[in-house]
């Protein structure tokens, strides 16, 4: 077997004309140079398009691309680079067979490069690949564009998709996702969160396609519903059950805060003397016990009964006696929670009798909680009639958050979001050679 044939076999590169192979020393060692060429069929493409283009000039002269390392010896293909003219895109570096346009590094490279990242922090990626930190970023969204290319029907089908955000960046900055609950995966996700920034998804779907989606499931966001009915006016809204539930709990909290405040004051009004020690028989306990007693009530408030220990049950039974208001706010949440459990024929008188309920209750906190219970009132009983939820969502934002602290060091976004794509999307990214 020639040197040429067993390179090609090697590198299994098949459009590539293999002119010498040679070593040459380095930073790093000895370096294997293989200088080649593109064969003359294959010369003058655009590198975009693919199509035949007229030579514009030399370029930059002869270039090298790095290639994975033979062994423990880093391994380059070098070969001229001149530019090309093409119609459509400009004038670029002709094309190549061996290596992405605008880019350094060969595809079998690249896609090792960008497999690593998706196990393993960028520092570490940067010292086994031998590279510099800062081009994984790059690196992994050409990746990620080359193999995920925008095309007109990658949004057919689509029947139910769940919205929502999650943060990056310590928690300061967002990003909205979207995800297909039918498959579980990731369809896009974008900088920033909003009706702006959401408009830009269903901006890249046809009419069709808009008209093919019956369900949305979202958490209570205003600017999602207003974007939904706006762009899918025939689709059903549903609400997590978590984030209805999380609402009442952290009403029935406010609550809590506001008796212990109340209890409080109290004790400083009273400024009663009595003598230290335990309270006589028949006495009542001080004021300062019992505003503690409604201050470390908030774990048993927000458990189920059914979870709670005997201690956190006796709690409940204390505050039954002594805070009529917080055990009232205790059973509308425990009914609004117990409202999901209910079959679709059911709850929605068990809905309108919980909202008359909390209509007049008199606890401001759960007087407006109806009210925002009442906007969402259709999306709860779509939830409630078709069982669905955000948990794919939320497991989909779980990957995320890994993903994130997995890839610190992207300063990027968009490298970010390629990255996150490239795990949690249906993007099948293989290892060269692998089946």
């Amino acid at each position: 077997m020639s040197v040429s044939s067993l390179i090609k076999k090697l590198l299994k590169i098949k459009d590539i004309v293999v002119r010498d192979v040679l070593f040459e020393g380095g930073s790093d060692g000895e370096q294997l140079i293989i200088k080649a060429k593109v064969p003359v069929k294959m010369e003058r493409r655009c590198p975009v398009c693919g199509r035949k283009a007229k030579r514009y000039d030399a370029g930059r002269g002869r270039r090298r691309w790095r290639s994975l390392d033979m062994g423990t010896t880093k391994l380059f293909i070098e070969a001229d680079a001149p530019r090309v003219y093409c119609k459509k895109h400009g004038v670029l570096t002709e094309w190549v067979s061996w290596a992405r346009h605008d880019a350094r590094f060969t595809y079998d490279f690249e896609n090792t490069t960008a497999w690593l990242t998706l196990h393993s922090p960028i520092s570490v990626v940067a010292e086994c690949m031998r590279i510099a930190w800062n081009t994984v970023g790059p690196l992994v969204k050409r990746v990620h564009d080359d193999i995920k290319k925008p095309q007109a029907d990658q949004y057919d089908g689509l029947a139910c998709i769940g919205i929502d955000e999650t943060s990056y960046k310590k928690g300061h900055k967002y990003m909205t996702v979207v995800v297909n609950h039918d498959t579980g995966k990731l369809l896009w996700a974008a900088k920033g969160y909003g009706k702006t920034v959401l408009e830009e998804f269903f901006k890249l779907l046809s009419e069709e396609q808009r008209r093919g989606i019956k369900h949305v499931t979202a958490d209570g966001a205003r600017w999602i519903a207003e974007c939904v009915a706006e762009w899918c006016p025939h689709a059903e809204r549903s609400i997590d059950p978590f984030h209805v539930v999380q609402w009442a709990t952290d009403t029935l909290d406010e609550v809590r805060r506001m008796v212990w405040r109340e209890v409080r004051e109290a004790t400083k009004a009273g400024n009663e003397k009595r003598k230290r020690g335990r309270p006589r028989k028949g006495e009542e306990a001080p004021q300062k016990k019992k505003a503690g007693a409604v201050k470390g009530a908030r774990y048993p408030l927000s458990k189920n009964p059914e979870n709670l220990t005997n201690g956190q049950a006796a709690t409940i039974e204390m505050i039954a006696k002594s805070n009529p208001r917080l055990y009232r706010a205790y059973l509308l949440k425990e009914k609004l929670r117990l409202l999901f459990q209910h079959s679709f024929y059911g709850a929605k008188g068990e809905l309108e009798g919980w909202i008359s309920w909390a209509r007049r209750c008199r606890i401001p906190p759960f007087v407006e909680l109806q009210k925002k219970i009442c906007r969402h009132f259709d999306a709860i009983l779509s939830t409630i009639k078709h069982g669905l939820s955000n948990a794919r969502i939320e497991a989909i934002n779980n990957k995320i958050k890994l993903t994130v602290r997995m890839g610190y060091g992207f300063r990027n976004i968009d490298n970010l979001i390629a990255l996150v794509m490239l795990r949690c999307s249906d993007v099948n990214l293989m290892l060269p050679g692998r089946a």
